[in-house]
């Protein structure tokens, strides 16, 4: 009889020990998290794709429907072909600037708007202004930016892919980082080098 009742009071003590845990040690760590999560609410959605370099995006908006205007936006540190055929002017122009055959051009141009289209299209975006800062509710239209994708830096993928060419105009915070990716297609011949 006397085991049971030890079995009991230890089931009790262990019920009551986890509770507390719960109550004063998780719990919080857990509506801080929360809390975290509910301050930093700056997700970006892409709504459309315009170039290997646009895009249109919209604040995420947590309540329906949302009312955030939809904006263009370029990538920062990167210079992408003219979405075009070989004989636009535009694009000529492009690949004489650059040296590169324009039909290349074109092909490349394509490959980019295809690889973001594919990538980032309705997804959550992270962006940064040109100095690294996560960007707010207070972009503007046409604004460079670094643009993540689950962790994935959608800039320095096109560049280390060779779909573009490293523009240290806007690089800011990542110019080191996005000339090593342009030096690192290069050196693998990858699309606009080969």
């Amino acid at each position: 009889m006397s085991r049971n009742k030890i079995l009991i009071t230890l089931f009790l003590l262990g019920t009551l020990a986890f509770t507390a845990m719960m109550t004063f040690y998780v719990g919080p760590r857990m509506m801080a998290v929360r809390q975290n999560v509910a301050v930093d609410k700056h997700f970006y959605k892409c709504q459309k794709v315009i170039s290997g370099s646009e895009l249109e995006i919209q604040l995420r908006g947590w309540e329906r429907p949302n009312n955030h205007p939809v904006f263009p936006i370029t990538l920062a540190g990167i210079d992408v072909p003219p979405l075009a055929s070989p004989e636009d002017r535009q694009l000529i122009a492009w690949a004489e600037k650059n040296q590169i055959d324009p039909e290349h051009a074109a092909l490349m141009a394509e490959a980019a708007y295809r690889t973001l289209l594919a990538f980032i299209r309705k997804q959550n975006l992270i962006l940064e202004t040109q100095e690294g800062l996560r960007a707010g509710g207070d972009l503007q239209a046409g604004e460079p930016v670094h643009v993540f994708v689950s962790g994935t830096q959608v800039n320095r993928k096109l560049l280390s892919s060779g779909l573009a060419l490293y523009n240290p105009t806007t690089a800011g915070l990542y110019a080191d980082l996005y000339e090593k990716s342009e030096n690192e297609a290069k050196d693998d011949h990858s699309g606009l080098w080969k």
